[in-house]
């Protein structure tokens, strides 16, 4: 009994704590607050990683927030983490968790990004890496620690370690500089490549030493140039034994030339393994003058790998000016830089006093081009293809279009292509040169034509997901921004038949979980008419840290965060399409495509050689029934070369609806048919016209009598005519 009054307190006092406690967290919960306190940085730092520990989540936010908004220098923020070396560990663990919180996963990437550019920009400084080199013949934890930092570094650190070889400071330091160079691996090949030819001799031995000993094949041809070079024959020696470390043997007969013409097209297949700073927006090309040593340039990453491709051929064609898969090479990746740089980009390997890449693909000729075309199929390059083939119809013509090379023809090929602008490009070409000679895939050139001519400006996309709400709210956000959306699926095969009953799709959107996600973009990849569709996936925050790595390598691919609203979607869909396939197509620029296809139609028509018109007779009768008056004209021009009762009485029930001026070219079109081809008229037509010619005015009455002569009609048909009844 003593003890019990003592018990019914203990509740009152834990909700007066609670009530403390509150009062005392309430105003936390806003940063402007948690600023005006005066905390320094460390301490909102501290508060954010206890925070997170603790899943306070909207707290640590807050805290975040107060970090951000103070735009710290990326430097200065990696001093702050790193005052303590617990800090160090504390804050990786808690942006790493905060990352899968979907509340916090924007505020702590940007906490991760601003520590990770600070410690890039520090481990980058010259004089940083100057005292890091001279840490090395310190003591061993000065080794150790100025290793890591040059390691950091990366390829930034090889000029002033190059620098000590070529200064000879003592052996000490020249062998640690040697080793860290090694240590530095493939961040170490290029910039030591690019110096190697114009060293002295005894640094180039060292040099050669530290290449052999990286297991990289990409300094080859670089190695075998400068044994070729070298008068030494200590030089020589040093150099091949390189090479035979690299490649097993020493192969005096290689081709140099053809050994960087390979390296350029590893370059041009862009690789992970030759993009040396991996999500930066620059990258680095290196040159080295003995007076100046080796020197950085930096160049926006879009197009750093044509930058490097085109070096690498240009050096291939002055050793050997007939190597002609080099000059394919670098037309193909001068197409690819002209399309990838940014607006505005002043590039520093490629100004503004050079041609435009269209210049140099139509010198090079068709042969060339075709092998252009055949690369950018290859790698589902849709922008590159359809470069490739506008130079082709600018050069190509006749039996032109079929010279392929290597026993291919990659314009026939792009008939096939899984984008719709492609095949209608390639049609059009292979149509205009109307060759006279038969070919694989002829008969596909006029049905292509034909779908031009009223699918050209629709944008078909497929829906993918498990859940029916996500379904219907993706289809409403690509309906908003323009697509004919097909049925959704809850898998890519639920789409396939919906998906084979159009022309091409433009664009598909995944909302499924990140394993089903990685898996259904690799059945899109392998699938012969989706495998250049761009993919749009939306994926969770955890789904993303998880699986984001397994689609990065996809350029086709972009992975958004699921919750994302309509506008963002379209937003993103847009960015993507673009990327990927070139703007949309545009009203006008559809009925640009369906003009051409058209005109080329009609020359195909009127020419006759191995494409059949009669392919086109269903599309364009179809392509009638609303067409402007213009494109009706086309059409039934098109329709009077085809000897077909459908073709014929198409026309004419054009004519019979129409009205005023409009009746007219349609009844010469008539007239044209019935010359060719006789009477394959209805009896409903046949009396439509003999009573035109009976009742119309002038103009019609005579067109309608001409086109009864042209019908070869009975001579019952013609005596009202005469006698006027």
């Amino acid at each position: 009994m003593v003890n019990q009054p003592r018990r019914r307190m203990i509740p009152a006092l834990a909700a007066l704590l609670c009530m403390a406690l509150g009062m005392a967290l309430a105003p936390l919960s806003r940063p402007a607050l948690a600023q005006a306190q005066g905390e320094s940085e460390a301490q909102l730092l501290e508060n954010f990683n206890h925070y997170v520990r603790v899943a306070n989540y909207e707290l640590a936010k807050s805290y975040a927030t107060a970090i951000l908004d103070r735009s710290l220098e990326p430097r200065r923020f990696v001093g702050i983490v790193e005052e303590s070396p617990t800090m160090i560990e504390r804050f990786e663990r808690a942006t790493h968790q905060a990352m899968l919180v979907p509340e916090l996963a924007d505020v702590a990437a940007r906490l991760d990004r601003l520590y990770e550019d600070g410690k890039l920009s520090r481990s980058r400084d010259p004089d940083e890496i100057d005292r890091n080199i001279a840490m090395l013949v310190t003591t061993n934890r000065g080794r150790l620690l100025g290793t890591d930092r040059l390691k950091a570094a990366g390829g930034y650190a090889v000029p002033n370690l190059l620098n000590v070889l070529q200064k000879h400071p003592g052996p000490e330091l020249e062998a640690e500089a040697q080793r860290v160079l090694v240590a530095l691996g493939s961040h170490a090949v290029m910039p030591l490549c690019a110096a190697l030819t114009g060293l002295d001799e005894s640094v180039q031995e060292a040099v050669a030493r530290v290449l052999g000993q990286i297991p990289y094949r990409w300094s080859l041809p670089y190695l075998y140039e400068a044994h070729a070079r070298a008068s030494a024959n200590q030089t020589k020696a040093a150099i091949r034994l390189a090479i035979e470390k690299l490649d097993g043997a020493f192969q005096p007969s290689s081709s140099v030339a053809g050994m960087y013409r390979e390296l350029a097209d590893d370059y041009s297949r862009e690789p992970a393994s030759l993009t040396m700073f991996p999500g930066e927006p620059f990258q680095i090309l290196w040159r080295f003058k003995p007076e100046t040593g080796l020197q950085p340039i930096a160049i926006r990453s879009e197009v750093y790998h044509q930058a490097r491709t085109m070096e690498l051929t240009e050096h291939a064609l002055r050793l050997d000016p007939n190597d002609s898969p080099s000059v394919a090479l670098w037309i193909a990746a001068n197409l690819s830089r002209e399309i990838n740089q940014p607006a505005d980009y002043a590039n520093p390997v490629y100004g503004t006093d050079r041609r435009d890449a269209m210049y140099y693909a139509v010198a090079a000729g068709p042969e060339s081009i075709q092998q252009v075309l055949g690369r950018a199929i290859a790698s589902r390059d849709t922008r590159l293809v359809r470069r490739a083939i506008e130079a082709l119809s600018l050069t190509a013509g006749g039996s032109g279009v079929l010279r392929g090379t290597d026993g291919r023809n990659a314009l026939v090929e792009a008939l096939g292509y899984p984008d719709r602008r492609v095949q209608y490009e390639a049609a059009l070409v292979l149509g205009k040169a109307n060759p006279r000679e038969s070919f694989d895939g002829a008969d596909r050139v006029v049905p292509i034509l034909s779908a031009a001519i009223r699918d050209a400006d629709r944008r078909y996309a497929v829906v993918v997901s498990t859940r029916l709400e996500t379904q219907q709210e993706l289809r409403a956000a690509l309906e908003k921004s323009g697509y004919v959306v097909l049925p959704p699926g809850v898998s890519l095969a639920d789409t396939a038949s919906a998906v084979s009953e159009v022309s091409g799709i433009d664009l598909i959107v995944m909302g499924l979980n990140a394993a089903s996600t990685v898996e259904t973009v690799t059945e899109v990849r392998r699938s012969p008419r989706l495998a250049a569709v761009p993919v749009l996936a939306l994926l969770s925050p955890g789904g993303i840290a998880q699986h984001g790595g397994d689609l990065a390598g996809d350029r086709l691919t972009m992975v958004v965060r699921e919750g994302v609203n309509a506008e963002q979607i379209a937003e993103a869909s847009s960015q993507l399409v673009e990327k990927t396939s070139g703007p949309a197509v545009s009203s006008g620029e559809g009925q640009g495509y369906a003009s051409f296809a058209l005109n080329t139609l009609l020359e195909i028509a009127v020419s006759g050689g191995v494409y059949d018109i009669r392919d086109a007779t269903v599309p364009l009768i179809e392509s009638l029934r609303d067409a402007p008056m213009m494109k009706r004209l086309q059409i039934t021009a098109v329709l009077a070369y085809i000897g077909d009762r459908r073709a014929q009485q198409a026309i004419v029930d054009s004519a019979m609806n129409a009205t005023g001026d409009e009746r007219l070219p349609l009844l010469a079109k008539a007239i044209d048919s019935a010359k060719r081809f006789g009477d394959l008229l209805e009896a409903r037509h046949r009396k439509w016209v003999v009573r035109l010619a009976q009742e119309g005015n002038n103009e019609e009455a005579t067109s309608a009598a001409a086109l009864m002569g042209a019908l070869n009609l009975a001579s019952a048909e013609i005596v009202p005519l005469i006698i006027g009844r």
